[in-house]
């Protein structure tokens, strides 16, 4: 996940690597298909950015007037290396 963020004039950015199960090639087994299920979705990401970037304000990590700008999930190799991680 990329948080990107806003400090006065400043923009910023936070990489958060949330460690993912790997997906198996081949036919999935039932066992598989369950666990692929239960990945967190976007929506589940995203808050989870929200509140990874309340507690770094919370924690005086980032300052009181930082402003969340944007959120970027990498669910791919690809996608991580466009965005330059």
């Amino acid at each position: 996940m990329i948080i990107t963020y806003v400090e006065g004039d400043r923009q910023d950015r936070v990489v958060y690597e949330r460690p993912q199960p790997l997906v198996p090639d081949g036919p999935l087994s039932t066992f598989d298909r369950i666990r692929i299920s239960q990945f967190a979705t976007d929506d589940e990401l995203t808050i989870e950015a929200r509140r990874i970037f309340a507690d770094m304000k919370l924690k005086r990590r980032i300052g009181e007037a930082a402003s969340l700008s944007s959120v970027f999930i990498a669910r791919t190799a690809g996608a991580a290396l466009e965005m330059g991680l």
